[in-house]
């Protein structure tokens, strides 16, 4: 009994210090004056040649925090004060359940029948959607068809939505939010039950024939122009409970052999988009900017020497007075020269032909209403503009040990 007694005691000593090797002390560190909130935090860990943990957590003090696995690296968000310090631990192990943060969706309508035609407005009925976690649109398929939900994909976080259109526009759209829950696994099934107003916010934007916000296009004649028609494939990639990532896939645009490939991540408790662009063969420059209708305002950066800058624009929403300000965040040596305005889309043009990367974001003065307040004027979207810029010149500093 006794060496039994003893046998059990070195295999729990030994789970604990195996248990101990798996996990990683974190430091993170603010190097700004003003404080971050929700920002993420990445930290490649060792896998030493065994089947790494897909499970994690980050524990703060005594506060366990949700933490997540993407590509080798764990990802977790903080929030610190000015110039603070903080101390965390990661441990192989899922946080407790929570209502989700961020999500992506692609819902996609089978069964269903075409009623009428394109020419008529005609739209597909009857069927039952599912939700995908990857479609390809067929060729068959056309603005309006109702085949699927919200005409995209779409990913959101606790604070705003977007969708990108799954046809020949292939640009992103803005959904704005009331409150911090998922709007989209519950919309567009068959109708536009989305559009401003509806109880938990609605689709305040009008994209139109430009690139909206952030979207990924390019530059024929001068101007910035929609993709176009391509064989078009929406995809899942992550779905938190940090970071939601959908995939796009633009192939054979036009009917030749260009591509572009692109990838959008959000994280919970922001509204930054991050894209990343791979293309070959592409016919034009790739560019990425932002609706500009009229009577809208365009920002200036205040820091005109940091490796981050923005182009930026304040106006009306699509319906109602209540106004909507975009971003597009990107790094100047990215890009050939300042932006250009065509008219429709306030653009700035990448140097290279095979690779982009760059942020996104919208905040509406009605955002958080029923929940945290967001913005609610112009000096505040200013204010929001010089903080995202400031985060990005000045990363937060990650050490470990």
């Amino acid at each position: 009994m006794k060496r039994l007694l003893l046998i059990t005691a070195f295999a729990l000593t030994a789970v604990s210090a195996n248990a101990q090797k798996t996990t990683l002390d974190v430091t993170v560190t603010n190097p700004l004056d003003v404080a971050r909130s929700d920002e993420a935090v990445e930290v490649a860990v060792p896998v030493k040649g065994r089947k790494p943990h897909k499970d994690w957590s980050v524990k703060v003090g005594q506060t366990v925090l949700p933490a997540q696995w993407i590509d080798g690296k764990v990802r977790f968000t903080l929030s610190l004060k000015p110039k603070e310090q903080v101390k965390a631990t990661l441990v192989p192990k899922a946080a407790p359940p929570a209502p989700p943060r961020v999500l992506v969706t692609l819902n996609i309508q089978d069964g269903g029948k075409l009623e009428g035609t394109p020419a008529t407005g005609g739209a597909i009925k009857g069927g039952t959607f599912h939700l995908r976690d990857r479609f390809t649109s067929p060729k068959d398929h056309f603005i309006h068809d109702g085949l699927i939900a919200f005409e995209g994909i779409g990913w959101e976080s606790d604070k705003v939505a977007y969708r990108l259109y799954l046809d020949e526009r292939n640009v992103t759209d803005i959904f704005g939010k009331y409150g911090t829950g998922m709007i989209f696994p519950d919309v567009g099934h068959g109708f536009d039950d989305y559009q401003y107003p509806v109880a938990w916010g609605g689709d305040i934007f009008k994209v139109g024939p430009s690139l909206g916000v952030g979207g990924i296009g390019l530059l024929r004649n001068g101007k910035a122009t929609q993709i176009g028609p391509s064989t078009i494939t929406g995809k899942v990639l992550a779905n938190g409970p940090v970071t939601a990532i959908a995939g796009v896939d633009a192939d054979a645009i036009g009917g030749g052999v260009g591509r572009i490939h692109a990838t959008y991540a959000i994280t919970a408790g922001r509204v930054i988009t991050e894209v990343t662009v791979r293309a070959d063969k592409v016919d034009a420059p790739l560019i990425t900017g932002l609706t500009f209708h009229a009577g809208d305002q365009r920002i200036e950066p205040s820091d005109a020497d940091g490796q981050w800058t923005y182009i930026a624009a304040w106006g009306p929403q699509e319906h109602g007075p209540d106004p909507v300000g975009t971003a597009a965040f990107y790094r100047r040596a990215d890009v050939t020269g300042p932006a250009v305005n065509d008219g429709q889309t306030l653009f700035v043009q990448f140097k290279s032909r095979t690779e982009a990367n760059y942020r996104f974001g919208a905040r509406w003065t009605q955002e958080g209403k029923a929940a945290v307040p967001g913005i609610r004027d112009l000096d505040g979207f200013k204010t929001w503009l010089d903080a995202m810029v400031a985060e990005l010149n000045q990363p937060l500093v990650v050490s470990t040990r």
